[in-house]
């Protein structure tokens, strides 16, 4: 019998879900360890950033970076990237700002509103802490939901830019509620992309959250339904479309006017030995701390971008818009 893949994550967290939810499409044996808090210590111990989920490879390796793992998971079980080079490069582009920029979202509801602030705590802790009881659990809930709140400015979850990341969500998920009205299953035909289910991972984590789920309930029924069918994609069939489609088209305009801008400002202050940076979204403020990790990210699609066709990067250029530069270096 065929070792499995062992995922240790928790239903809160986006990145696990997102890691779950692909291995699923794969169709590669895995199970599925929740991340308690009796084995959260020996297994972070086994990565270096104590972030999850935390994959077991069949082999025995350990690792915890989603993007990473699942790209070198690409020729096994079944792939994730479309073939074509336009339609490769979206999807890169897009799971990355799903990763890195709707996170922004996921973080804001879950910790700037009361009702979402106290639900999302008691929740997170009762699945750390499944047999400790209420009362337990409830304290080590207000500890978590302090803490987190406390990062809220350095990850640019602010009152001032809640303006921006309110209105970049609802932009997004507009463009996804697109897809699941109808034409193809997913973003990038009618099969699983590493895009969608990057999207999926984040945002799926905020359906049962109070404020978001009211919103995505009422003015995105068809998105919010579509997070039920990537969760487990396992038994569906189909193609990659030939390329890319109005809300993918759409969405990488989102990552012209947003993410690559903050991706530039972010490497911008590393080089200039800032701590922070500020730039102008959608007609808005928005300030955060830098992040080393991000720098990382933008270098990784630069990579990418220069080893596309000359014609695939004129394609792309025109959805992205402008701003497609930054990607030139």
């Amino acid at each position: 019998m065929t070792t499995p893949y062992k995922v240790h994550g928790a239903l809160g967290s986006p990145y696990s879900m997102k890691v779950r939810a692909a291995m699923r499409a794969k169709r590669l044996p895995h199970v599925w360890v929740p991340m308690t808090a009796d084995i959260r210590g020996d297994v972070l111990s086994k990565v270096k950033a104590p972030v999850i989920p935390v994959i077991q490879t069949p082999d025995g390796h350990w690792t915890n970076d989603s993007t990473p793992f699942l790209l070198a998971l690409e020729d096994e079980g079944r792939a994730l990237l479309p073939p074509d080079p336009v339609q490769r490069f979206a999807c890169l582009l897009l799971e990355d700002m799903a990763d890195e920029w709707t996170m922004k979202a996921m973080f804001h509801y879950r910790w700037h509103y009361a009702e979402d602030a106290e639900w999302c705590a008691n929740w997170l802790m009762y699945d750390s802490l499944p047999l400790a009881g209420r009362e337990q659990v409830e304290e080590a809930a207000r500890t978590i939901r302090e803490r987190q709140i406390s990062r809220m400015a350095l990850v640019g979850c602010t009152p001032e830019t809640k303006p921006v990341i309110e209105t970049s969500f609802k932009r997004v998920t507009g463009h996804l509620e697109e897809v699941a009205e109808g034409g193809t299953l997913f973003l990038f035909g009618n099969r699983p992309s590493l895009a969608d289910l990057a999207f999926y991972g984040q945002v799926k984590v905020m359906s049962v959250d109070p404020t978001p789920m009211a919103f995505l309930r009422k003015d995105r029924p068809y998105f919010y339904r579509w997070l039920d069918m990537v969760d487990d994609a396992s038994g569906i069939e189909g193609d990659w479309t030939e390329a890319p489609g109005a809300p993918v088209k759409a969405l990488l305009a989102v990552a012209g006017d947003t993410y690559l801008p903050f991706l530039a400002a972010n490497e911008e202050a590393l080089n200039a030995g800032e701590e922070t940076f500020s730039l102008e979204l959608d007609g808005k403020p928005y300030t955060q701390g830098v992040f080393k990790y991000q720098l990382r990210c933008l270098t990784t699609l630069r990579e990418a971008w220069r080893d596309l066709p000359e014609d695939a990067r004129e394609t792309l250029s025109a959805m992205i818009g402008p701003n497609a530069d930054i990607l030139s270096g």
